[in-house]
């Protein structure tokens, strides 16, 4: 039941960001061996759908990995260095924000949201309520991991599998 919580609450947080922030693209990704897989997206476009993987050096999303901060940029153009970006050069994004995910110590993936537009910087709230998002999805990752072995493979039968598209 955790997995099928966690798959629905992360299409919820990706539509109500998108809305509450006005950027139309939303992404929880899972990042690991240097790849960054998209695990739910709100708005499926071109090469960017749930499943697909980059590899980490090609998304904004490195540096809030790195960093382990969250990330807002409402000008990409602006910042020197980033119209070469390879995502800018193939997606150029406008706007964007994103926070890590943390579970078990370190980062997990992130949440974000960008926009091919320009916005108005982002405000305390619209920042602490994409956080709110990142944490909320590494205590649901957090639950899981607690489940006992046979509970986890209960709820992976239960919900299908983890993550799958939402139609």
């Amino acid at each position: 039941m955790l997995q099928k919580e966690l798959r629905d609450s992360c299409y919820a947080f990706l539509k109500e960001g998108s809305a509450k922030l006005k950027l139309p693209i939303g992404i929880v990704s899972h990042i690991y061996n240097n790849l960054y897989k998209v695990v739910a997206i709100n708005l499926q476009q071109g090469d960017l759908t749930t499943g697909a993987t980059f590899p980490l050096s090609q998304t904004y999303c490195r540096d809030v990995f790195t960093s382990e901060k969250i990330i807002a940029i409402t000008e990409i153009d602006g910042v020197p260095g980033l119209q070469r970006h390879p995502l800018y050069v193939s997606l150029p994004l406008e706007a964007y924000i994103g926070a890590p995910i943390h579970h078990n110590g370190i980062v997990w993936g992130t949440v974000n949201f960008s926009s091919p537009e320009h916005r108005e910087p982002f405000s305390e709230c619209e920042i602490t309520l994409v956080k709110s998002y990142a944490d909320a999805i590494g205590k649901h990752l957090d639950e899981i991991d607690a489940l006992p072995k046979g509970a986890l493979h209960r709820t992976h039968v239960a919900s299908r599998a983890p993550f799958k598209t939402k139609k």
